[in-house]
């Protein structure tokens, strides 16, 4: 596609649009984005191969390489994905500013939500494997998710407590360690036993022992 401009004195110059072409290399890349998740989610950061990202997104080694310079910076474009996935589920369960939920009410469907995400989500799956299986490739920071998680249960807590749908005397670090190391024991399990497809489920079973550390 082409627009013209004028220059001074009248002349024109044609002027390509980077539209098109833009869009198309987003679109490549998210397609390779969705297939390496799809290949990390399968096997170990080590086992897989540039062809196996290739033959899950469609694309050609070649084209990989304009997108990304190594198998390393294709995790990382990965975990990031994953992590910008999680990141909008921890805003869609705020509410409205008019009508902002309870603390509680927050952190359990942060929980539910983020279940049902990495259940059906490939790139989210494969940013989880890359972030339980780091490699001296990798950056060493690519398991300080799981950190950021309890820092943002922890002010979840701290606004239950502040609007009374939490207990006041709940120690707030004890217990949002406590209910990630619930939030991922069940993540680990339902990704060694079907994938992750019954990750909701098992989540569910632990939400009633969440509800008991953190209620009256």
């Amino acid at each position: 596609m082409w627009s013209f401009r004028p220059l001074h004195g009248g002349a024109m110059v044609d002027r390509k649009m980077p539209t098109l072409a833009q869009k198309r290399s987003v679109e490549t890349r998210d397609a390779l984005i969705e297939g390496a998740a799809t290949v990390f989610a399968r096997l170990s950061y080590g086992e897989a191969r540039l062809r196996d990202i290739a033959g899950d997104s469609g694309i050609s080694e070649g084209s990989i390489y304009f997108h990304f310079g190594t198998k390393a910076e294709i995790a990382g474009a990965v975990i990031a994905a994953q992590q910008e996935r999680m990141t909008a589920v921890l805003a869609g369960v705020r509410g409205s500013a008019k009508a902002p939920r309870a603390g509680l009410e927050q952190l359990l469907l942060l929980l539910t939500r983020l279940a049902k995400l990495i259940s059906k989500d490939p790139v989210v799956q494969g940013g989880i494997r890359l972030a339980g299986e780091p490699s001296p490739e990798l950056s060493n920071n690519v398991s300080e998710p799981y950190f950021e998680w309890v820092r943002i249960v922890s002010s979840l807590v701290r606004q239950g407590i502040a609007d009374g749908s939490i207990r006041a005397d709940v120690d707030v670090e004890r217990v949002s360690e406590t209910i990630n190391y619930l939030f991922v024991g069940a993540q680990v399990l339902s990704g060694l036993a079907d994938s992750w497809k019954s990750f909701p489920v098992r989540l569910k079973r632990v939400i009633p022992t969440v509800e008991a550390l953190l209620q009256h």
